[in-house]
């Protein structure tokens, strides 16, 4: 699974480098969850790590934008990344902007 260039991580996440280590290696990590832009569908997605990497989502163009440790982590995440994007003058409503 391909990640962006700038990936948002929320502040729980404690060994980044091993996460995405194992991000890189299609290794799921307990609790993590992951926003997922998917480019076919032109959305954001929450996913836990262990079904990232299930057939129906490797298949699909998709770059992981954010990491957390947990549901409500990621949701504060995916907040904190249309907050940024308002704040720069981008389109918070735009999957595409919130990932720049």
């Amino acid at each position: 699974m391909e990640l962006i260039e700038n990936l948002f991580v929320s502040e729980n996440v404690t060994d980044l480098e091993t996460v995405v280590y194992s991000l890189r290696r299609d290794i799921p990590v307990l609790r993590l969850q992951c926003i997922v832009f998917f480019a076919d569908r032109n959305r954001l997605e929450i996913i836990a790590s262990r079904e990232l990497f299930h057939k129906r989502y490797t298949e699909r163009p998709a770059k992981i934008a954010g990491i957390a440790m947990g549901r409500r982590e990621a949701v504060d995440l995916l907040c904190f990344m249309a907050e940024e994007a308002l704040r720069e003058g981008r389109n918070p409503a735009d999957p595409k902007e919130l990932i720049l």
